[in-house]
């Protein structure tokens, strides 16, 4: 197959993110068809972007690929030749990874009456048991969907942080975020999302994690996977395993962690934000226990622990400086 040019392979990718996205539509899809019936090297470009990709061999039986391929060979059943045959080669891989890359949104749109949205609003926290028995606890200004049906259980994280202690059954379960794909193998583990920044925290158990064209990942218990935009995926240790669950219980544990990082944390659960004065402060060490939403405690604690001014310049917004 001939190189595709470069302005076909960048509106592939576009339309390769477009079709893994949650949001993802049947108007969508109809568009896509139309953009590869366009032109010979609009199909070979989206199959080459989609052969950096191996979400392509997690559902070769799934009916929906038998569905997608069948509408492929359709529209290219007037194509003779080599031409026709590599056109044709072309679409059906680009099917294959629409299925099996959107894996959630597809199948969300499918049966959207066994999909349950779940949020929670600045400072709130919420507990939730699934259909299946899984437990979830999701963290202030979260929010994401829920899909279970008879041959999966799957999750997308849209936006902030989860605890999900998954329940024993037979079907797979999943959870997807930003542009990795979490899958349980018995556990209990954490998926944090803002933005396109994604960090998953393993509990207990194991999870494998695997990036559309950046590989995998597999965490042992006590481990933090890392993955944003671009790149791939950062794995270290987290902090103590009983600490790093504590914020379900309402509590966040530092200990010898930036001020910055505890206030961008803190800052999650209010509608009143602090602000550093002096960047430097960002680097400031600081250890304790505080609770979620108890902005007073925490001021007081900076003021007498750590000599750091407070001043409040609006009715949304502390300063925070160096006495």
């Amino acid at each position: 197959m001939n190189r595709p040019n470069e302005i076909a392979r960048r509106q592939a990718a576009d339309w390769f993110a477009r079709l893994l996205s949650s949001d993802a539509n049947e108007r969508d899809h109809e568009a896509f068809e139309r953009w590869c019936a366009a032109s010979e090297d609009n199909a070979d470009a989206y199959a080459s972007v989609a052969a950096d990709h191996d979400f392509a061999r997690l559902l070769i039986d799934d009916p929906q690929i038998a569905a997608a391929t069948q509408k492929a060979r359709i529209a290219y059943a007037g194509h003779r030749g080599a031409g026709g045959v590599r056109r044709w080669a072309a679409l059906a891989a680009a099917a294959l990874v629409v299925v099996a890359a959107g894996t959630v949104g597809w199948r969300m749109y499918r049966d959207n009456a066994a999909t349950q949205t779940l949020a929670t609003a600045i400072g709130q926290q919420r507990t939730v048991a699934l259909a299946d028995g899984t437990r979830l606890v999701l963290d202030t200004n979260t929010r994401l969907d829920a899909h279970i049906d008879g041959n999966a259980r799957e999750l997308v994280l849209r936006e902030g942080r989860i605890d999900v202690d998954v329940a024993h059954d037979p079907r797979p379960f999943s959870v997807v975020s930003g542009r990795g794909v979490v899958r349980d193998i018995g556990t209990r583990f954490e998926v944090e999302r803002h933005g396109e920044d994604v960090a998953v925290t393993l509990l207990s158990g194991a999870v494998n994690i695997a990036l559309a064209g950046a590989g995998e990942a597999k965490l042992a218990p006590g481990q933090r996977a890392r993955f944003g935009a671009t790149g791939g995926i950062v794995v270290a240790d987290a902090e103590a395993i009983e600490d790093a669950s504590r914020w379900t219980e309402g509590t966040l544990v530092f200990k010898q962690r930036r001020l910055g990082d505890l206030i961008a944390e803190v800052n999650r659960y209010s509608a009143v934000q602090i602000r550093l004065a002096d960047s430097s402060l960002a680097e400031l060490r600081v250890s304790g226990v505080f609770h979620v939403g108890d902005q007073t405690a925490l001021l007081e604690a900076l003021r007498k622990g750590w000599s750091i001014s407070t001043t409040q310049t609006s009715d949304h917004e502390i300063e925070l400086s160096r006495k």
